[in-house]
Formats: structure tokens, sequence, C-alpha cells
């Protein structure tokens, strides 16, 4: 017979532990989620808010950045 295949844990609090017992045992998944959200942050910034002054200079950051 197939095994079923764990959908999930039925009780949000044992989930919420599993979460956090996940991201203690592996820091290298809390990095990319805090760089996942920098950049999509950033982005919506450059989309929503962003002066055309604003632009330039940030312009100007990441054409430093590519140098280095």
């Amino acid at each position: 017979m197939e095994e079923k295949k764990r959908k999930g844990y039925k009780d949000p609090e044992a989930q919420k532990r599993a979460n956090e017992r996940y991201l203690k045992n592996n820091p290298e998944a809390v990095s990319k989620g805090t760089i996942r959200s920098m950049r999509s942050n950033a982005k919506r910034y450059i989309r929503e808010f962003a002066t055309p002054q604003e632009l330039e200079e940030l312009e100007i950051l990441i054409k430093n950045k590519k140098k280095s």
C-alpha cells in the first residue's frame, strides 16, 4: 500500500514549534529569508515611492557596487 504523505500539523502551535526548530537548526534559512525580504522591500520602494533624484542616487550606488 502507498504511504500517505503528511500534509502538515493539525495543531497550529505544533507547526509553529516545528518552524522554530527548523530555523534554529538552519541559520542559512534565516539569512536567506532576510535577504529575500530586503530585496522585496527595495523593489517596492523603487516602484512606489522613489523620486527621480533618489533613483539617480540609487543608480550611482548600483554602479559602484558592480565595480567592487
